[in-house]
Parts: structure tokens; sequence; C-alpha cells
């Protein structure tokens, strides 16, 4: 029961999946592939209606919303990503037209064939959504299968009906369930490969990624971006003289401190050794209160450490566009130099380097 009460209380994975894809460069990709499986989807009752002789008012109303809304999807994709509530509504709005085309068919066998697209709806919501909209999908499904099955028992016979309906039914349940847990097993992979295994913050190379997605939807009120720089100072003395142990557990102490004292948007890296990174877009002013609290706070740690901390901040327009991720990489090396400029004058303080 544990077990299934964590499977429904699972999180919506949308906003984390788009940003996967976004800083992999892959989000045009996967609009692409949306944008097939769209227009596949708007042949089938454009195609239906053209082919039928003479058709029913409720077969050409309800093919006729059909078509237009996978119309409407397919140029939907070519043009953006939408947006959490968006992808919602229309993976909804797909289901139902589905249920709807089903629920109309003039046979028993095209009514079971209309039940099977629910299968991609299915799929979709598994790797983008949370498992009570898999749960909604897969109930529809096995409504609108009974119900074709049931047609089917009359117009053919009961062994054609219980073999469509646990064919059906069997596709919904596996391919959710198969793509649920390859993309609950493909995040799980993602976070680690991405995270310092002794701290938990983010590696170098998801660091860049990251602070390169925030810089593309920075908050209205930031103006600029600052790149903080801490070192552990003497971190060679502990190791040395209290073993890596105590190393180990320093480097966890300043890490669990930084997340207590950065803001919830700024983006922690431990990159390397001793050294930490923080980036987060702000006011020019914040990153000064910042990089004083955390230089105070690393000294105040029950462990006698001290940090030197160097900072660098430039505006956020200069970091738009293609050049952002150079700029971001001349912001680390400026902090850094600051970072030595502060250890070579003692360590246990801040140098701030002029704003760019």
């Amino acid at each position: 029961m544990r077990g299934l009460k964590a499977w429904w209380n699972q999180a919506d994975e949308y906003e984390w999946m788009t940003a996967f894809l976004r800083q992999r460069g892959w989000l045009r990709s996967a609009q692409w592939m949306m944008v097939v499986v769209a227009g596949s989807a708007a042949l089938v009752p454009l195609t239906a209606l053209a082919t039928q002789r003479h058709p029913g008012a409720a077969l050409v109303v309800v093919g006729g919303l059909t078509g237009v809304f996978t119309v409407g999807m397919t140029t939907f994709w070519l043009t953006r990503w939408p947006t959490r509530r968006q992808s919602v509504v229309f993976v909804t709005a797909g289901a139902l037209c589905i249920a709807g085309w089903s629920f109309i068919q003039p046979t028993a066998a095209l009514a079971a064939l209309a039940c099977t697209p629910t299968v991609v709806t299915g799929g979709y919501i598994a790797i983008f959504h949370s498992a009570r909209a898999m749960l909604f999908n897969n109930v529809l499904a096995l409504v609108i299968t009974t119900m074709a099955a049931l047609r089917l028992t009359h117009e053919a016979n009961f062994a054609a009906a219980l073999c469509a309906f646990w064919l059906i039914g069997f596709l919904n349940v596996s391919v959710s369930l198969g793509v649920r847990g390859m993309s609950r097993a493909m995040g799980t992979y993602a976070q680690r490969s991405e995270e310092d295994s002794l701290t938990g913050l983010l590696n170098r190379r998801a660091f860049s990624e990251t602070v390169g997605y925030r810089l593309a939807y920075p908050v209205r009120s930031h103006t600029h971006l600052a790149v903080v720089m801490v070192d552990i100072d003497n971190f060679k003395r502990i190791n040395d003289t209290q073993g890596h142990p105590a190393g180990d557990h320093a480097l966890k102490a300043v890490a669990e401190l930084l997340r207590q004292h950065a803001p919830a948007d700024a983006v922690l890296c431990r990159a390397g050794g001793e050294e930490f990174l923080i980036a987060l877009t702000c006011m020019a002013s914040d990153v000064k209160a910042l990089a004083g609290q955390l230089c105070t706070g690393i000294g105040t740690l029950s462990l006698n450490l001290t940090a030197s901390i160097g900072t660098a901040i430039a505006e956020l327009h200069l970091l738009s566009g293609s050049h952002g991720t150079g700029l971001l990489e001349e912001l680390i090396t400026i902090a850094d130099r600051a970072m030595y400029a502060a250890k070579r004058s003692g360590g246990n303080r801040v140098f701030h380097s002029a704003t760019t």
C-alpha cells in the first residue's frame, strides 16, 4: 500500500521534462515528433468523413470537431511548446475526442478500433504528467472499450468481443505503465548524472546547463546575473590532520549552509575539490549581501572552517542569445580570480569584481 500511495502521489513531471529537453537542445525535435503524431491523428477522422457516402449527423459533427482539433494541434506544435496547463488541456481534450469518435462509429468493429488511440494519449501522459492523469486516461479507455466490446457481442460473437477488450486493455495498461517506468528511470539517471555524489549539489556540466535555462526565463525584476565562487581555506590541512572523512563532513556541511542561505532559485554547484559555485539572477546589490552572509556563516560552523569568496556580476541583457554560455564562463573566471585575491589576502573574506 505504501508503494501504491507513493506512485499515486508522484508529482507532474512536465516542467522537469521540458527543462531536460530544452537544456539538451532536443525540444524542437520533440515538437516535430508531436507534429507527426497530431498530423497522423488528423488523417483518421478526415479520411473517414471523406470515404463514407451517407454519414450520420452525429458522425459529421463529432468527426468534424475531431478533425478541426487535430489540425489545430498540428499547427500549434509547429509553432511552439505548450505550457503545463495547455498540455493537460490538450491531452484531456484529445482523449475525450477519441472517446466520442469511438462512441459514434456505425459498426462495432470500427468502434473497437477507434479505442486504440488512447494508447498514444496514455503514453504522452506517462512521460509528462501525473499518475492521476494517467489513471483518468486508462479508465476512459476501459469505459469506451467495454462499450465497444458489448456492441461486438451482439454484432459478432462473445469470443471476438472478449479478445478485443483484453487486447485494447492490455495495450493501454502495459504501454502507459512501461513508458512511465522508463520515464521515471530516465529522470533518476539524469538527476544522478547531474549531481555531485558527496554533496548532492550540481556538478560542473549540469551547472552551466541549468544556468543557461534560467537565463532564458529570468525573474522580471532581476537585472543582473551574479556568480559567487566559494573556496574553503586550508582544506588540505583538514584532510592531512583529521583524515578524509573529516574533509567529506566539512564539504557536506558547507554545501548544506549554501543551500540554506542562497535564494530558492539560485543554482548551486560543487565545482571540484573544495570549490563551490553559486549563480543567481538578482539586483546588483543583492550579491554583496549574500556573499557576506556565506562568509560569516561558514566561519560559524562548528568545524573551525573559513572560506575565501569571489564574486562577478553582469547585466542580464549581455548574457542573452548565443553568447550567454561564453559570458557565463567569463564570469566564472572573474569570480575565480577574485576568490584567489581574497585567499592571498589571508582568506576568510570576500572580494567583489567590478560590475560588467
